[in-house]
C-alpha cells in the first residue's frame, strides 16, 4: 500500500497543471475578446460547467469510493462501463440544449465562440478522473487529461494571438478532452468483459444514482449561476469584471478538489480505529485551505485578475471578498461530503443540505444581482454555501465522533 504522503505528492502536482492550463490562454482571450466578449465567453463556460455536472451524474462523488473499496479489475471495469453508458446518453441529450442556451446569452458577434465554450465545458463531465482518484492513480490523470489540456491551451493561445479567432481555444480543448478519454478507456477496459446495455438496464443505473446526481446538479446550479445572471443583468464593464472574480474563485477550487482526491482512498482504508483520526485530518486540512484561499482572493484578487485578464476586466475587491468567503465554505463542505457522509452511505443528509443551499443560493443570486448588482450575486452565492455547509457539517462531525467512540482500540483492517 502506497503511503498517503506519496499519494498526496502525486495528486498535488495536478492542481498546478490545472492552474497553468487556463493561465496559458485566458489572458489572451481576455484581451482579444474585449469586455462584451469576455463576459460572453465566461457565461458560456459557466453553462457548460453546469451541463458537465449533469452529465457526470454523481460519478465524481460516488465513483471514487466504489473504486477504492474494491481491487478486483473486472468489478472496477464494470463500474467504469456503467458510468460511460449513463454519461454518454446524457451527453447526447444535453448538447443541443447547451448549444441553444449559449447562443441565446451570447453577446452580438460572439455566438459560435460562446457555444463552443459551452460544449468544451460540457464534455468535462465525461472525465475519467474519478476512477483514477479511487484507484489512487494520479499518473493517469496527468498523462491522459492534464498534459493534453496544457498542450491544447498553449497551442490555442499562440493561434488566437496570430489569428484573433476565439473559436480555436474551445475547439482544441474539446479535442484534448475527448482524445484523452478514448485513450484512457481503451487502456482501462482492455481484456475485460464487454457489456451490452438495454434501456431497462440503463434506466436502473439512472435510478440507482439519482440521489447523488441530484445533489451534485443542485449544488452546481447555484455555483454556476452567478456569471450568466450578471451577464444578463449588468452592463458589459461590470459583467466582465465579475467574470474575472468568478474565474479566480473557480481557479482556487482546484486546490480543495485535488486535496479531496488525495485523501479519498486514505480516509477509507487501513484500521478502523484510525478512521476517525484520518477523517479529522482531512477535514482540518480543507478548513485550512479554505481560510488561506479566502485571504488570498480578498487581498490579491483585484491585482491578480488585472494582470491575468487585463486591466479593463479586473475584478473588484468586494466581489473577491465575498467569493473568497464562499470558497472557504466550499472547501470545508467538500471534505464533509466526500470523505465522511458519502462513504458512510448518508446520502440523504448530503442531498438535504444541497437542496437548502440551492434554494437559498439561487434565490439570493437572482434577487441580489438585480437589486445590488454583481456584488449581490457573490453575496447570494455565499448565503447558499453557508446554509449548505452548516447542514452537512453537523452530521459529519457527529459521524466522526461516533466512529471514534465505537472503534477505539479495534485494530481491524477493512477489506
Amino acid at each position: 500500500m502506497r503511503s498517503f504522503g506519496g499519494r498526496l505528492a502525486g495528486f498535488a502536482g495536478l492542481p498546478m497543471i490545472s492552474l497553468v492550463t487556463p493561465l496559458l490562454v485566458l489572458p489572451v482571450l481576455g484581451r482579444v475578446a474585449g469586455q462584451a466578449g469576455w463576459a460572453s465567453l465566461a457565461a458560456g463556460e459557466s453553462i457548460g460547467t453546469l451541463a458537465a455536472i449533469a452529465i457526470a451524474y454523481g460519478w465524481n462523488t460516488a465513483g471514487p469510493p466504489r473504486i477504492a473499496l474494491t481491487e478486483d479489475r473486472e468489478a472496477r471495469a464494470r463500474f467504469y462501463r456503467e458510468s460511460l453508458a449513463v454519461r454518454g446518453a446524457l451527453t447526447v441529450a444535453l448538447v443541443p440544449i447547451v448549444s441553444l442556451i449559449c447562443w441565446l446569452v451570447a453577446a452580438p458577434g460572439y455566438g459560435w465562440p460562446t457555444v463552443l465554450m459551452g460544449l468544451a465545458g460540457s464534455v468535462t463531465g465525461l472525465s475519467f478522473s474519478w476512477y483514477a482518484v479511487g484507484a489512487a492513480d494520479p499518473r493517469s490523470i496527468a498523462l491522459y487529461e492534464a498534459v493534453p489540456r496544457v498542450a491544447a491551451a498553449a497551442l490555442s493561445a499562440a493561434l488566437v494571438i496570430a489569428t484573433k479567432e476565439l473559436t480555436l481555444y474551445p475547439l482544441l480543448a474539446l479535442t484534448a478532452s475527448l482524445g484523452g478519454l478514448v485513450l484512457f478507456s481503451r487502456r482501462t477496459l482492455a481484456g475485460t468483459a464487454p457489456v451490452r446495455w438495454s434501456r431497462a438496464g440503463l434506466w436502473r443505473l439512472v435510478v440507482r444514482d439519482r440521489a447523488i446526481a441530484f445533489n451534485d446538479i443542485a449544488g452546481g446550479a447555484y455555483q454556476s449561476l452567478p456569471v450568466p445572471v450578471v451577464s444578463a443583468t449588468a452592463p458589459a464593464a461590470a459583467a466582465s469584471s465579475f467574470a474575472s472574480a468568478d474565474k479566480l474563485f473557480k481557479f482556487g477550487l482546484y486546490v480543495p478538489i485535488t486535496l479531496a482526491n488525495a485523501f479519498q482512498s486514505w480516509t477509507v482504508e487501513g484500521r478502523l480505529d484510525e478512521r476517525a483520526h484520518r477523517l479529522r485530518v482531512a477535514l482540518a486540512a480543507h478548513v485550512g485551505v479554505g481560510i488561506v484561499g479566502w485571504a488570498v482572493l480578498a487581498v490579491l484578487g483585484p491585482w491578480a485578475s488585472g494582470v491575468l485578464f487585463g486591466p479593463d476586466v479586473a475584478a473588484t475587491r468586494p466581489a473577491c471578498f465575498w467569493l473568497g468567503a464562499a470558497f472557504f465554505l466550499v472547501s470545508a463542505r467538500i471534505s464533509a461530503t466526500r470523505h465522511v457522509l458519502v462513504p458512510a452511505g448518508r446520502v440523504r443528509q448530503v442531498v438535504v443540505s444541497t437542496i437548502w443551499g440551492a434554494v437559498v443560493g439561487i434565490t439570493g443570486i437572482a434577487v441580489l444581482a438585480w437589486a445590488v448588482g454583481p456584488v449581490g450575486a457573490a453575496v447570494g452565492l455565499l448565503l447558499g454555501e453557508l446554509v449548505a455547509t452548516t447542514v452537512v457539517m453537523l452530521p459529519a462531525l457527529r459521524h466522526i465522533a461516533a466512529i471514534s467512540s465505537t472503534h477505539a482500540g479495534t485494530p481491524t483492517v477493512t477489506p
